[in-house]
């Protein structure tokens, strides 16, 4: 949904779709990625399906986002 959400977002909004990108949950714990021998298929959360919100165009605009990065 990732994708969808950075689509609702204009292009020349580069900063906000990487925030938006890059945004996990508090209480997440990520894996350090320079771990050696990181085995991705081993860890809890890739069994996980996200939550998956289908328009982010409305809850930009709930917000008051969607008209400022309209312009």
């Amino acid at each position: 949904y990732a994708l969808r959400l950075s689509d609702a977002v204009p292009a020349n909004c580069v900063q906000l779709r990487n925030l938006l990108l890059s945004a996990y949950p508090c209480d997440m714990c990520l894996p350090e990625p320079l771990t050696p021998n990181l085995k991705i298929d081993l860890l809890a959360e890739i069994t996980q399906s996200p939550d998956i919100t289908h328009n982010h165009a409305v809850l930009l605009e709930r917000v008051g986002l969607r008209t400022g990065l309209d312009l």
